[in-house]
Order: C-alpha cells, then sequence, then structure tokens
C-alpha cells in the first residue's frame, strides 16, 4: 500500500493527501483542540447596536460634526420617550379616557420618578411637571379642575401640547440620556420602570434611539438564530436526499460547521462586531460552504469504485483541490469589492463573508477528508 502511495505521492498534492490519510486521527486532534479555543472565542460575540453614523465614514464631515458636538454637549443627542395611550376596552366604563386626568397626571409624574432613578436617566419631563408648576406643586383632584387651570393659563396650555396631544388620546414622558452610556442597560432599566400597575384604560410603551437598537439588536440575534437552524436543517436535508446516505448527508456538514466556528472565531480576535446589518453573514457563508464538504464527499464516492479508500482520497484532494481554490478566489474578490465603496458596514460584511467562505475550504481539504478516511470501510 505504502509503496503504491509513494508511486503517486510525488506532487505537493498527493503528498499532502497522503499525510491526511495516514494520520488522519492526528489531523483531526489539532483541529479538534483548534475549534475548542475558536469556539471558546466565537461563544463571545455579541449582536452589537448601530447607529446612522455608523453606516457613514469616519472622514465624512457629517460624522466629524456629530463627534464635536457629541464631545462638547456629552448627553444631548439621546433621548427616549415613555408614551402613554388610551386604550378602553368597555364602553361606558371608568377607564380613562381624557390624558388630562389626574390620575393620569399623576401616574406619568410617578414613571418619571422612575424613570430618573435610572442610571444613564438625567432628565425626565412630563405634563404633570407643566400642571404643578401652575399649581403650587400640585395635581388638581379633579378633570374639570385640570381643564379649567389650563383654559385660564395659556402659557401652560402652550406647554402641555408638548406632551399631550391634540385629541387627549396620549401623552409622552420625555427622557434625556447620557451618551456613553451601556444602552442595553438603560433600556432594561426603563423597561423595569414602566412596569407595575397602571390606570385602568392605558396602554404604555417605550420608544427612542435607544430603545430601537436594543430592539433590533434583540430581534436581529434572535432571526439570526432562526435562519442559521433553519438553514442548516435544510441543508441536512437535501443532503441525505442527494447522497441517498445518512452518513455521507451529514459528513458535507462539517465544512460549514468547523468553517462558520473557525470564522467567527477569528472575527472576536480581530475586533469585527456582527451588527443587525452583518447578521446574516452566518447563513450565506454556510450556503456558499457547503458546496466544497458536497464536491469532497462526492468525488470520494465516485473515486471509491475503482480504488481503495486511501487512493481514493488522494485522487479526491488533487481532483477537487484547483476547482475549490478557483471559487475561493472568486468569492473572496467578489466579497472584497464591497470594500470599494466608503460604507464601513458593507466592507465589514464582504470581510466576514470572504473569511468565512475560505475558512470552509480549509475545513473541507482537512476535516472532511479525514473523518471519510476514517468513516470508510476498508475493502
Amino acid at each position: 500500500m505504502k509503496d503504491k502511495l509513494s508511486k503517486l505521492g510525488k506532487g505537493p498534492l498527493e503528498k499532502y493527501a497522503g499525510f491526511v490519510v495516514h494520520h488522519a486521527l492526528v489531523v483531526l486532534a489539532v483541529f479538534f483542540i483548534f475549534t475548542i479555543f475558536m469556539g471558546y472565542q466565537a461563544s463571545s460575540m455579541e449582536t452589537a447596536g448601530t447607529s446612522q453614523k455608523d453606516w457613514l465614514p469616519e472622514d465624512v464631515e457629517v460624522v466629524k460634526t456629530f463627534e464635536l458636538i457629541a464631545d462638547q454637549f456629552a448627553g444631548s443627542f439621546s433621548t427616549a420617550t415613555i408614551a402613554v395611550e388610551t386604550e378602553p376596552r368597555y364602553a361606558g366604563s371608568d377607564e380613562i379616557r381624557d390624558m388630562r386626568d389626574p390620575g393620569v397626571l399623576r401616574y406619568v409624574d410617578v414613571l418619571a420618578k422612575r424613570a430618573k432613578l435610572v442610571y444613564g436617566v438625567v432628565r425626565a419631563e412630563s405634563a404633570a411637571d407643566v400642571i404643578k408648576e401652575v399649581n403650587g406643586g400640585r395635581i388638581p383632584g379633579s378633570l374639570r379642575s385640570v381643564k379649567s387651570l389650563l383654559e385660564h393659563n395659556e402659557m401652560a396650555r402652550q406647554q402641555i401640547s408638548n406632551y399631550i396631544s391634540g385629541d387627549h388620546t396620549m401623552t409622552v414622558v420625555r427622557l434625556k440620556l447620557l451618551e456613553d452610556v451601556d444602552e442595553a442597560r438603560v433600556v432594561g432599566g426603563l423597561r423595569e420602570a414602566i412596569k407595575g400597575d397602571k390606570p385602568p384604560g392605558l396602554d404604555v410603551e417605550l420608544t427612542g434611539d435607544p430603545v430601537q437598537k436594543v430592539t433590533t439588536r434583540e430581534l436581529a440575534e434572535k432571526t439570526m438564530g432562526m435562519t442559521s437552524a433553519i438553514s442548516f436543517a435544510l441543508i441536512i436535508v437535501i443532503l441525505v436526499i442527494l447522497f441517498a446516505s445518512i452518513k455521507y448527508g451529514l459528513i458535507p456538514l462539517l465544512t460549514i460547521v468547523f468553517g462558520v466556528i473557525w470564522a467567527y472565531g477569528t472575527f472576536v480576535l480581530a475586533g469585527f462586531e456582527v451588527t443587525p446589518q452583518t447578521s446574516g453573514v452566518m447563513a450565506m457563508i454556510m450556503g456558499i460552504g457547503i458546496d466544497f464538504g458536497i464536491q469532497v464527499t462526492k468525488r470520494f464516492r465516485y473515486e471509491l469504485k475503482t480504488q481503495k479508500r486511501e487512493e481514493a482520497m488522494v485522487d479526491t484532494v488533487k481532483n477537487v483541490f484547483y476547482p475549490m481554490t478557483i471559487t475561493t478566489l472568486a468569492a473572496v474578490i467578489g466579497f472584497k469589492c464591497l470594500a470599494l465603496g466608503k460604507l464601513p458596514i458593507m466592507k465589514d460584511m464582504g470581510t466576514m463573508m470572504a473569511t468565512g467562505v475560505i475558512f470552509c475550504m480549509v475545513a473541507a481539504l482537512t476535516v472532511v477528508p479525514a473523518i471519510l478516511v476514517l468513516f470508510e470501510r476498508r475493502k
């Protein structure tokens, strides 16, 4: 057997394939340890939020001006809003239908006080502040008294319009937040602040730039997990049908399993962040990378018809290496061309996809051949 392989193993590809064939356990052990390390790194990756300025290059004048103002006026450009809206469910009930109701004013006053206790909130204002300012620091006991107070005070009536809608069905608590605080922590605190008992007939929601960023990040993480799981499941079904074998249907999956783990571990080490805009990178890497595993497995089964497993794997690696290399180069060049523009997110997305494709090719030429040789019976 060794004599036959030595005759074949004249070129570098044959020598490499012969090494993988005869030292499959060693190859798997090395890459298994590497995968554990990269998997640990990848597990620490979290989806990061993005703002509109993150879409623009740093040298754009708009971004420079934004950063200059943010440095001089910290916290001025980060706001959130607690919206309280009427939501009566029963006709003729005692549910609140007018946001000028003293019960609502006392409620939004409590919300503002709770919000001020959240770390990062520097200011909270509501309609209750306007009423208390013109009524000696107190909130009247009836809706009629509030209406009368506003009718006889033009300034208060104008100020209240900043917090209560024209049809009196919605009121807001305006919050000013520090710019450089942990958005997830602030939003989590505000979500806790709006929990609790509320007057009947009211619906309370939280909105604003930080809330939208955190919500987008949460949805991106959920979407990334769901799409990746569905993609993986569909790939399994297609491969099992294609190869008419569970064994040969599952082994090609190692290409994307190892490739994705190595890629995301590298992203963490290189300082990349997964954002809502780049959260679909994993599914795209899987879609391209699985082709490498299919090529190796399909070619190996073809070579097995006329050769023993060791010789079949040598010829397999030799025959798929150049087509896979060309495919990888084409994909990398295409993805890296995204960096020709000035949008940083597109540049990062191209780099991440190119890295993932390269790692999938490496996995297809190392892990998959070693597994195929070990799991194929000697004939």
